[in-house]
């Protein structure tokens, strides 16, 4: 199934809390370039069975006759019959057993079964463990979901999943075998029990199942890939005679993922300036005190404490099941109160046969994580320093008001926002989707891709040890009339830089120049740009055969690892600098 018609791309986005399932569309072109803003239609989000566009991430095991809902997949263990519950189901079958909140005992959440799991797949055990199964049936879910959106079979899926940044080999290989074996298990269902009898049928099955997992990627750059910063091009000539540095693409992003298990800032930079798909990891920081999770315990407090003051009793966090309702209608309240003013908190027959409402408004919720946002502040100050041509946000804190208007107004204000129609909390499973139809329309694309993610080599974002550059060097026309004392200021303002600090090498650019003002009494020079301690702008050589009569010109200039500095003009001669 090469035939990108024939397969269905989705992203998944597998949070601390929730996940998300993207379909995407693989009509994949480049985009002109006209700043930094995607107009494509985005990715759809798929809904659960309840309406919801997105999942909580949590995994359950309880009889069949328990539940009365669909929310779940059978499993037989000898002679008992249970099956695995998600989602809300699940959160009510630990209230039920008198099981710590997900909180306090994270356990049973996907994420960590796929870390627990990935050990099996270290040190090449092939034998199955809880975490793995439960694993898998999730991801059977989010796959009958998706094929269910799609009209389509789970042999037809091509999938994109996102990691953590600094996730191991390990934990991305552990994701990968999940998804695969969650997707296969789902073509199981719908096949009946004739269908593997023969050899013919078996074959047919294993080939369904091949390359499944298409990509893995991390959660920064899928924010990039939804806001469509990989797919813009830089078009026609840069006019040496206007200010430098003018590029209309982007250099240097701030990610800023604020999310159910903390904050966490990533610098991205291009790593090749005529490469918007080649990305670099600058650095990034995490605050796990700033986690949404811990914003929702701090409502609870607040409404708990309420609660017991207005009906003279104590010991409602004690109880199990009261704090699992409590928790579940904070985490509401505190999604209401991204878009409305004010929110009542309501339990009915909450504790004691006592209902509670506890009316909520904006600025008193602030005032409750007021210290959560000084934390992230301060965190978010040590990337301050850094001029970003993009700050984009990601998770679902990011959609709180207070916290928006501190990333937007009081620390980035000058940064572009990126797309403004891409959801923060559903940002990584959408560049999950394109990422995932950008492959599949790849006319390269074949099932090896995905089989080569079934080992630990190949699993992950693409990555590779190279030499970076040390330097800024770029093209600068200079009057002739300027002495020593002003040019260092000079070509600081108005030189173009084509090989930036930290860019990968080798590297090797082409970019299309001309004058607006003629090239009368000045000259054409490769220069060292001010960079880092101690590097001044400076003049490396002259460009001394362009044409005079020419519109605009194409310069090459290459830099080899060896530290090897060349020019060119419109692919002719290398130029004596």
């Amino acid at each position: 199934m090469s035939n990108s018609e024939e397969v269905i791309p989705i992203g998944i986005d597998l949070g601390s809390l929730h996940a998300r399932v993207a379909i995407g569309n693989t009509s994949h072109h480049k985009l002109p370039a006209e700043g930094v803003v995607d107009t494509r239609p985005l990715p759809n989000i798929i809904s659960n069975a309840q309406g919801s566009r997105y999942t909580l991430a949590l995994v359950g095991i309880d009889k069949v006759e328990a539940f009365g809902d669909d929310n779940g997949a059978i499993e037989r263990n000898g002679d008992d019959e249970a099956r695995h519950v998600f989602g809300e189901a699940a959160r009510r079958a630990l209230a039920r057993d008198k099981k710590p909140t997900i909180s306090k005992d994270p356990s049973s959440m996907v994420r960590e079964l796929v870390r627990s799991g990935s050990s099996f797949v270290s040190n090449g055990d092939e034998k199955e463990n809880k975490a793995d199964v439960k694993a898998a049936a999730f991801f059977a879910h989010l796959a009958e979901l998706a094929c269910d959106a799609s009209s389509s079979h789970p042999s037809k899926l091509r999938t994109v999943v996102s990691v953590p940044v600094g996730s191991t080999p390990e934990e991305q290989a552990g994701v990968v075998q999940s998804v695969e074996r969650g997707i296969e298990n789902a073509l199981a269902a719908r096949k009946s029990p004739e269908d593997g009898k023969s050899k013919e049928k078996k074959k047919q099955k294993d080939e369904e199942s091949e390359g499944i997992v298409v990509g893995v990627i991390t959660d920064p750059a899928a924010v990039c890939i939804a806001h469509g910063l990989t797919e813009i091009e830089e078009s026609g000539a840069i006019d040496l005679d206007s200010a430098g540095n003018t590029s209309s693409s982007w250099k240097n992003v701030l990610v800023i993922d604020w999310g159910a298990s903390g904050l966490t800032a990533t610098h991205i930079q291009r790593s090749i300036p005529n490469s918007n798909s080649l990305l670099r990891i600058v650095r990034h920081a995490t605050e796990a005190s700033c986690a949404g999770i811990v914003i929702v315990n701090a409502l609870v407090a607040h409404c708990s404490s309420m609660f017991e003051r207005k009906n003279r009793v104590t010991g409602l966090m004690d109880s199990v099941k009261a704090h699992h309702r409590l928790e579940m209608a904070c985490e509401t309240a505190v999604r209401t109160l991204t878009r409305a003013p004010t929110v009542t908190v309501a339990v009915d027959g909450l504790y004691e046969g006592m209902d509670m409402a506890v009316p909520v408004s904006r600025p008193r919720f602030d005032m409750l994580v007021s210290g959560l946002l000084r934390k992230a502040e301060l965190l978010l100050q040590t990337f301050s320093a850094e001029e970003f041509d993009v700050v984009l946000v990601a998770g679902n804190v990011c959609e709180m008001p207070a916290a928006l208007n501190l990333i937007r107004t009081k620390l980035f204000p000058n940064a572009h926002t990126g797309r403004g129609d891409v959801p923060p909390e559903e940002a990584v499973a959408i560049g999950c989707a394109r990422h995932a139809a950008s492959v599949l329309a790849c006319p390269t694309h074949s099932k090896s891709i995905g089989d080569s993610l079934n080992g630990m080599e190949g699993v992950g974002p693409a990555t590779r040890k190279v030499p970076l550059c040390p330097l800024s060097i770029g093209i600068c026309k200079i009057p002739n009339d300027k002495t020593n004392g002003d040019l260092e200021t000079f070509i600081s303002n108005n030189a173009y830089t084509l090989i930036g600090i930290g860019d990968a090498l080798p590297a090797n650019v082409s970019k299309c120049f001309k004058f607006s003002n003629g090239t009368e009494g000045s000259s054409i020079a490769v220069v060292q740009i001010q960079g880092g301690a101690g590097q001044k702008s400076k003049v490396l050589g002259n460009v001394e055969n362009i044409p005079l009569d020419a519109d605009n010109f194409e310069i090459t200039m290459e830099l080899t690892t060896a530290g090897k500095l060349t020019v060119a003009v419109n692919g002719g001669p290398t130029c004596k600098l």
